[in-house]
């Protein structure tokens, strides 16, 4: 939006038009595909389709279950024996990609991009290759197909490759779309497209005053609100999605109850914390999201893989709620561990706008000591004001 701020309408000419465009189409694209990336590998299997029997269908679930609990090990080592016994299908080197994907997103590292890349383009080729050899439509083979497509482009788009992204997302989309107008009820693609429709909308919402822009944020709520009520195979992602889709539209209170279903079914998944935290936060209900942040810190710690990303946004988070709840001697003990962090130069970058909320977050603590409020967990400064007022 910023980028059309900068030009005025009367000086618009058709190579500006066509400039801009592109720019904002690149950083659109990102959004829609990191928001489908986040949430497609909970996708779950069915039991009855043709490649698949009961057993095979639960050790499907149980890998999947792995990787939203973070098993990252167990859940790869699950989907390779999915491999080995589908090696012609999509199936195996679709959920061995997602699990590698949703790795790379929980510890905010590229460390696994080889892998990913590996074999995410075998489920896209194997998708391909089933499509043209059965001559008929195969909706599963598909539904990878396109779900693939959606993950290497939010990928591409992380590294910078925006032509990649903007080519492949929209491919990957136009899959989804095709075999939701084959079976209007196959919700797991209605998902996909739900997802898209929402946030392509409320990228674009300044234009939507334009004859061809429509607004179709509520269209998308809805798909996605039936994927978590009627989809056979991505409740879960749905579910999830659902949280920050209602958390941006400013519906925070739903947006919070959500969370809390997935982190029934879930308690240790860092997934559904982080929706519980920024959800309560949202509704200023401090003393819960201390409590969501302080449950997910603890897990962020207690991972094998922990470059300090996730933990300074953690305990940032964590400062803020103390401070709201004029707990002042726990804000600057979290922001006294936040500055002793071994940070490298990549996260610093990555962490620019946190850290300049932790230099005013700082500032107004210390103004606040300096004019000699209690800074502990039990006395606020209100306590003060009162007893003074009755001296």
């Amino acid at each position: 939006m910023e980028h059309f701020n900068r030009i005025r309408i009367s000086k618009f000419n058709e190579d500006d038009w066509d400039r801009e465009m592109k720019i904002y189409e690149f950083k659109l694209a990102m959004q829609l595909w990191h928001s489908i990336a986040l949430v497609l590998f909970f996708v779950e299997s069915a039991i009855g389709q043709s490649w698949l029997d009961t057993k095979t269908d639960s050790l499907i679930r149980s890998g999947i279950a792995s990787s939203i609990q973070h098993d990252y090990l167990n859940a790869e080592s699950v989907f390779q024996r999915l491999i080995e016994d589908f090696p012609d299908h999509p199936v195996g080197y679709f959920f061995m990609a997602a699990t590698i994907q949703s790795k790379m997103l929980d510890y905010e590292s590229d460390q696994w991009s080889q892998d990913f890349y590996r074999y995410i383009r075998l489920a896209i080729d194997s998708a391909k290759k089933n499509e043209v050899e059965l001559r008929a439509h195969d909706l599963w083979s598909s539904f990878f197909h396109g779900s693939a497509l959606c993950y290497l482009a939010f990928y591409e788009g992380r590294k910078g490759d925006y032509l990649k992204a903007v080519s492949h997302g929209l491919s990957g989309i136009s899959i989804l779309k095709k075999i939701n107008k084959i079976d209007p009820q196959f919700h797991d693609a209605g998902f996909g497209i739900g997802s898209y429709k929402y946030w392509r909308s409320q990228k674009t919402k300044f234009l939507n005053w334009l004859p061809l822009v429509s607004d179709d944020r509520e269209e998308g709520i809805e798909l996605v609100r039936e994927a978590v009520e009627h989809g056979e195979y991505t409740k879960c992602a749905a579910m999830n999605e659902l949280i920050w889709i209602l958390l941006d539209a400013g519906k925070a209170e739903e947006a919070y109850g959500w969370a809390l279903k997935g982190l029934e079914k879930f308690p240790q998944s860092r997934f559904f914390l982080w929706g519980a935290s920024k959800t309560s936060f949202a509704l200023e209900d401090y003393s819960a999201s201390a409590t969501h942040f302080g449950h997910l810190l603890d897990s962020i710690i207690d991972a094998p893989f922990d470059n300090c990303y996730n933990e300074y946004l953690c305990r940032l988070k964590l400062a803020q709620c103390f401070e709201k709840l004029d707990r002042l001697a726990d804000a600057l003990a979290q922001i006294q561990m936040i500055e002793s962090l071994p940070l490298s130069a990549e996260i610093e970058k990555k962490l620019t706008k946190q850290r300049k909320e932790l230099s005013q977050l700082k500032t107004k603590l210390t103004f606040i000591v300096k004019r000699e409020y209690p800074a502990d967990s039990s006395i606020t400064k209100y306590d003060l004001a009162d007893k003074q007022c009755s001296q």
